[in-house]
């Protein structure tokens, strides 16, 4: 066997594995922490002394994940062709 075709179909199977291991992930946990806030929530204010709600996560600390955010997406669409 050539070892172009044996390196290209490793590269495939690898690839079609990290694919298949993120859909998983973004099936079991499709939340992940908020990278503005830490997953706190909150961050503190201007000037220091008080609290404010993240705006991006909306004081929940958490955030859908890309792939889970396509797939309901699509799943929308899907939805509302029928």
């Amino acid at each position: 066997m050539d070892p172009h075709v044996i390196t290209a179909s490793a590269l495939i199977l690898a690839l079609l594995a990290l694919t298949l291991g993120y859909a998983v992930a973004c099936w079991i946990w499709p939340f992940k922490n908020c990278r503005k806030c830490d997953g706190l929530g909150k961050k503190r204010s201007p000037s220091g002394r008080a609290f404010r709600l993240c705006r991006r996560c909306s004081g929940t600390g958490r955030r859908m994940r890309a792939g889970r955010w396509i797939y309901n997406h699509l799943s929308s669409i899907r939805r509302a062709s029928r």
